[in-house]
């Protein structure tokens, strides 16, 4: 029997004492949790003893409505709410989908979000990445999948220019193959731009979300665009792991979007993240000069290169309690690598300056 391996990222979570400056985990902030409204919500919710029932597989009805409109008004692709399957965040959606229509490939961007790998790794998918988008051509097909992040890609924070997400759709159209495009943090751009998905230019694809970045991570609560079509199946192996993503979770965030105007929410969002991700990088200029790094646009990180193994580094530093994940997890092969990312939206301004400048001091040992 293949003996199962946790992630990497959680074991570091776990290994996380109250002295621990930690540049690891996605972790969003939770003093911009909007608790104030939430808390309103949820006493409205409450009043209908229905958001204590079960409830339909693909979601509640007027949420599936808020997320289509968010598609039509902000990301320029026409959706309605029978496009739309509600997840137990955006991590189950990688499951369902895997499980229903990959057979044995998938193709990632190298480096890749960790949580996709591990999730793929579990269903025995035989994972693959590339150099070249043109050397896919000959290998994608209708039996396998194609993964990948267009902004603020985790870990590397790179976005997808318009002609590159071109570029990708007409080599899907061209394969069949299958599209699972993670919007995790398409809309946690500094300057508030939206970008259009590859999935608006590729109909054989889904294209997932999550409030966990934008509202809060505690309601696991993500979902899944595609064709109905390709939801109607779907749904058969979402049923078959939970039959419904939480009915309270779902009813509070729906009418927390009633009540108030969750883009006036991420506007403080990227104000505050865009400072902390300046100023981390000040730091890092300031104190360690050897990493190399393109300051991002958005998103939740920042990703460099050390001129040694980061690997070995990330050991030495947890020691000495400062958390930071290497590259070399992000790699579907576990190559050695240099490069590391680090968060920087759940840490103060002090605990940024501090956990750099201790670092900087371990490298200098």
């Amino acid at each position: 029997m293949r003996k199962l391996q946790r992630s990497y990222i959680r074991e570091i979570l776990d290994a996380i004492n109250e002295r621990t400056i930690s540049f690891a985990g996605g972790l969003p902030n939770e003093n911009l949790f909007p608790i104030q409204d939430i808390k309103k919500a949820t006493n409205r919710v409450l009043e209908n003893p229905l958001s204590l029932q079960y409830s339909k597989s693909q979601g509640v009805l007027s949420l599936r409505e808020k997320i289509a409109k968010i598609y039509c008004e902000k990301f320029d692709f026409p959706t309605n709410k029978d496009e739309i399957l509600i997840t137990t965040g955006s991590q189950q959606a990688f499951d369902i989908i895997a499980k229903t229509f990959l057979k044995e490939e998938l193709y990632v961007q190298s480096p890749t979000y960790i949580g996709a790998l591990s999730a793929y790794k579990v269903l025995n998918l035989d994972i693959k990445s590339f150099d070249e988008l043109k050397e896919l051509e000959s290998k994608l097909n209708p039996q396998n999948g194609f993964y990948m992040m267009s902004d603020f890609t985790n870990p590397t924070g790179r976005v997808l220019s318009n002609e590159r997400r071109e570029e990708v759709a007409s080599l899907l159209n061209k394969t069949d193959t299958f599209l699972i495009e993670d919007g995790a943090y398409s809309l946690i751009d500094f300057e508030g731009t939206i970008r259009k998905p590859v999935a608006a230019l590729y109909e054989n694809s889904f294209h997932l979300g999550s409030f966990s970045k934008i509202v809060a991570p505690g309601f696991r609560v993500g979902w899944i665009r595609a064709k109905k079509e390709l939801i109607d199946q779907i749904i058969v192996s979402k049923e078959a792991i939970d039959l419904h993503t939480s009915t309270f979770n779902q009813m509070i965030l729906d009418e927390y979007m009633n009540e108030f105007d969750v883009f006036e929410h991420i506007k403080k969002v990227r104000k505050e993240y865009g400072s902390k991700m300046n100023f981390m990088a000040e730091c890092f200029e300031k104190y360690i000069p050897s990493f190399k790094f393109k300051r991002p646009n958005g998103g939740m990180f920042i990703y460099g290169s050390f001129e040694e193994d980061s690997f070995t580094l990330a050991k030495k530093a947890l020691e000495n309690d400062i958390a930071f994940v290497p590259a070399q997890v992000f790699f579907h092969d576990n190559r050695k690598s240099t490069e590391a990312r680090f968060n920087f939206t759940n840490s103060t301004f002090e605990q940024i300056e501090r956990g750099v400048k201790k670092l900087s001091e371990l490298l200098n040992k």
